[in-house]
């Protein structure tokens, strides 16, 4: 997730795959994770394994399963395209060229669903790792948000924690994350995220730390809310 950082920035690219869809292919469901991260700094390499590795397997596993039902002839009706985005960390750069040079009309886009730090537990949820922040998914359409807890009641019953929704939210964490380009040009977005820790942007975000019961749950849930808006009978999350 994005903190400010400003380096001089070299050629990078954004990365995606593509599902067609059965039924409905010009409809498109983007799900985006970013793959970079901080780089090194005064020598120390900075792993980033929750941010934002734990997004980018959540999109990598989330794919896999898609392309399974697929294979055993149960593909998405709609389109999916899985977009792993470069330059978040240094201004949301990836996913803003990709909100204005789109590979599909962002028309034909029905919805964003953004992971990004979903493999850790923050300090307001010291006793459990059962819970999701999500952010953004009552901006545009509030049936994207009622999908969304109907999807997790069903399948992850996780705790779903609206705290950086708040459109008071100080740390503006909207604002903050690849979905934001997308909701800036009216496709509806919703961010899964878990929090700050005390490794956040440190050299010490390192895989051993992450609690991959967590990043399951979660890229689970991201999962069924996919499988849910790309079968849907509507198109438009209004």
């Amino acid at each position: 997730m994005a903190k400010g950082f400003a380096p001089k920035l070299k050629d990078s690219e954004n990365i995606w795959a593509f599902i067609e869809g059965t039924e409905k292919p010009d409809e498109i469901l983007v799900i985006s994770a970013h793959y970079d991260h901080v780089g090194t700094k005064n020598g120390e390499v900075y792993n980033g394994a929750d941010d934002d590795g734990s997004g980018t397997v959540a999109l990598l596993e989330i794919a896999q399963a898609f392309m399974q039902a697929k294979k055993e002839g149960y593909g998405p009706k709609r389109s999916i395209l899985f977009l792993h985005v470069t330059g978040e960390e240094h201004g949301l750069h990836g996913s803003r060229f990709y909100s204005e040079n789109p590979l599909f009309p962002l028309k034909n886009t029905v919805a964003d669903i953004n992971i990004d730090m979903i493999g850790r537990r923050d300090t307001l949820h010291p006793d459990t790792n059962n819970y999701v922040y999500v952010i953004g998914s009552d901006r545009l359409s509030s049936e994207l948000h009622s999908i969304n807890e109907e999807v997790n009641a069903k399948y992850t019953n996780l705790t779903l924690d609206y705290k950086y929704n708040d459109r008071n939210d100080p740390e503006r964490i909207y604002y903050r994350s690849d979905h934001y380009n997308f909701a800036k040009k009216g496709v509806p977005a919703i961010f899964f995220f878990n929090g700050v820790h005390a490794d956040y942007h440190m050299s010490s975000d390192t895989p051993d730390k992450i609690e991959y019961d967590a990043l399951a749950k979660r890229a689970q849930l991201a999962f069924v809310l996919a499988w849910e808006l790309a079968n849907r009978s509507e198109k438009n999350c209004s």
